[in-house]
């Protein structure tokens, strides 16, 4: 059984992964989505959840359970992190029992620590957490909205408050994954090392990998999930900072902001002469296809980008920031373009968009990157290797007790 905050679609960076790795997955394993649905439900949203499991989410997911997401913050347990604190729900406890009971799962997955608190309900069955972003558990990493320039300061306990979640959360769970051996390292500092396991994201070399017609404008994208801060203030930052510096050499460039829930500042930039904010869309690739230049400006965050390893598969070059390639297995300079200074970061988008020969063979590098050690095919086999290596000492290996939860010592 899965447990996510939102449904698996559409596709930002996370979603993706989850569906992309239940879809590989679902020849030797049956999956149940436990979910919320994506607002208060009226006729409309019910209608538009409908739509959505029979067109993406069936196909994957034996059954799809919904829940309200209205949640109850005001009672939620004392000293739960704000975020996680918005996802506190009675309505969701209930369906997890009830479901518990009547699908009989044999070990229970729930993505994102802002739903780890419901792994404490999982009794007698092995359970694993996907720990999507590790970087909270720096203060000079953490990425809130909140704790954004000097207002960090003032954020010292309120950080200090979610470690101490993200310590005892961590032990609620037999199995932790992450995306990369940084990250393990990382989480090792706060959660039992033997818990951990890596399963990279990677990408769907049978969807992205396809020759593309020559782009007939001077085109830059980003792609994000903009209410996720990482997202929204990367691509501000390029708007900001580096956008102002390519356009005072080329005029005729247009910047595509591509992704899901632009919020307000992101809106805000489609104003700008040459910027289009698309909102959210079925399908990346058709956007992917008209870039020049792919950009990563990111600031925050850890963990391998999808949307990078997107335009690697695609063939387009990619200009990152150290923190954007940072998890990669990808050559700097071979593979990809990496530069952290605004003005270092615009020359060498400029420096592509002028040469098209440059541009060609950092693509072409950065696609056999992405066939090298990201496709979707290989990689889903990491996360089929964890279930079966809980769910086969839940059983002993045939015991009699199928479902028992792992004793102590397994369970480390």
């Amino acid at each position: 059984m899965l447990v996510t905050p939102w449904a698996p679609y559409p596709f930002d960076g996370g979603s993706k992964r989850i569906w992309s790795l239940c879809r590989l997955l679902r020849e030797r394993f049956r999956f149940t989505l436990l979910t919320f649905a994506s607002r208060p439900q009226d006729a409309r949203a019910a209608a538009d959840d409908l739509l959505r499991e029979h067109r993406y989410l069936r196909p994957v997911f034996e059954r799809v359970l919904w829940v309200d997401r209205r949640g109850d913050p005001e009672n939620a347990e004392a000293g739960l992190p704000e975020d996680v604190r918005r996802f506190a729900s009675p309505a969701m406890e209930s369906a997890l029992r009830a479901a518990l009971d009547s699908e009989k799962p044999d070990l229970v997955h729930v993505e994102y620590d802002l739903m780890a608190p419901y792994g404490r309900l999982v009794s007698r069955l092995p359970t694993v957490l996907t720990q999507h972003d590790v970087g909270t558990i720096s203060f000079f990493q953490s990425y809130f909205r909140e704790m954004a320039g000097w207002r960090k300061f003032g954020q010292v306990l309120p950080w200090v408050r979610r470690v101490a979640f993200e310590r005892r959360a961590m032990r609620w769970f037999n199995r932790i994954i992450v995306m990369t051996e940084p990250d393990a390292h990382r989480l090792a500092r706060i959660a039992p090392a033997q818990r951990i396991r890596v399963a990279p994201t990677g990408v769907d070399l049978s969807h992205f990998d396809a020759p593309r017609a020559a782009p007939v404008a001077p085109t830059i994208v980003f792609i994000g999930h903009y209410p996720h801060y990482p997202n929204e203030d990367a691509v501000l930052y390029f708007a900001r900072e580096m956008l102002p510096r390519i356009r005072a050499a080329r005029p005729d460039v247009r910047f595509l902001v591509v992704g899901s829930s632009p919020t307000p500042a992101v809106v805000a930039l489609g104003r700008q002469p040459g910027v289009i904010v698309t909102g959210t869309v079925e399908d990346v690739k058709p956007f992917l296809a008209q870039a020049v230049v792919f950009v990563a400006p990111l600031r925050m965050g850890q963990g391998i980008k999808g949307k990078i390893l997107e335009a690697f598969a695609m063939g387009v070059p990619v200009v990152a920031t150290s923190r954007a390639a940072d998890g990669l297995d990808a050559c700097a300079g071979r593979d990809l373009i990496v530069a952290d200074r605004p003005a270092a970061f615009a020359a060498e988008v400029l420096a592509l968009l002028g040469d098209a020969t440059r541009a060609g063979a950092l693509g072409e590098a950065g696609r056999e990157a992405a066939r090298r050690g990201y496709d979707w095919t290989r990689l889903a086999g990491r996360l089929g290797a964890v279930y079966d290596e809980l769910i086969g000492a839940a059983v002993g290996i045939g015991a009699a007790a199928p479902r028992a939860r792992l004793a102590p010592e397994e369970a480390a």
